[in-house]
């Protein structure tokens, strides 16, 4: 398996569709069984809280980023984490690129603002030149995700991106498919690179 690290975004509210929780939970299961890390921001609600459950009952090792507020606002019991499995950094801007760096691939469930502001970043330090190219592979639950598949493609389209900018883009409709998806992607990538 190339990914070694799996870093996760999506959402952390209580809110979130319960019906996105069995796929959240199945992803962390997955990383588990394919002997990954799983990298993500801390939390203990919403489709974060179902990551991690799944991720804990395989004993998968967890490499948690947050900042001192997030912990406050997303993690109820962080009893929860063993230690050494929670990193506190100074802000936002730090937590986002030190998970960037970390994670071989990016999945991205269903969230909010958050989510948007974290992949969008991702995306952004990719096309700068900050940070290399990985997989992102937003995935798909009931839909959540087709409006911004078609805008990209309209982005593509009118000309505001290039091909180059989306290659390590790819939308999954299960999680089974997002590593299958993310796989391709690398194999892409890697083969640029040689």
């Amino acid at each position: 398996m190339t990914f070694q690290k799996i870093t996760v975004f999506g959402g952390a509210s209580k809110t979130i569709n319960g019906d996105y929780a069995p796929a959240a939970y199945r992803l962390g299961e997955l990383i588990g069984q394919k002997g990954a890390t799983l990298v993500f921001g801390i939390g203990d609600n919403g489709m974060m809280g179902e990551v991690f459950r799944g991720a804990l009952s395989q004993n998968t090792p967890i490499r948690g980023i947050t900042t001192e507020k997030l912990l406050d606002l997303q993690c109820e019991d962080p009893s929860l984490f063993k230690e050494g499995e929670i990193e506190i950094v100074p802000n936002l801007s730090v937590r986002k690129k030190q998970m960037f760096l970390e994670g071989d691939v990016m999945f991205i469930l269903p969230g909010g603002w958050g989510t948007i502001d974290e992949f969008s970043e991702f995306a952004v330090l990719i096309q700068t030149g900050e940070i290399m190219k990985k997989p992102l592979v937003f995935i798909n639950l009931s839909g959540f995700w087709s409006p911004l598949k078609e805008q990209l493609e309209r982005m593509y389209t009118d000309g505001c991106v290039n091909e180059a900018r989306l290659d390590f883009v790819a939308f999954a409709d299960s999680v089974e498919d997002a590593f299958i998806k993310a796989q391709e992607i690398q194999d892409k990538l890697d083969a640029i690179a040689s």
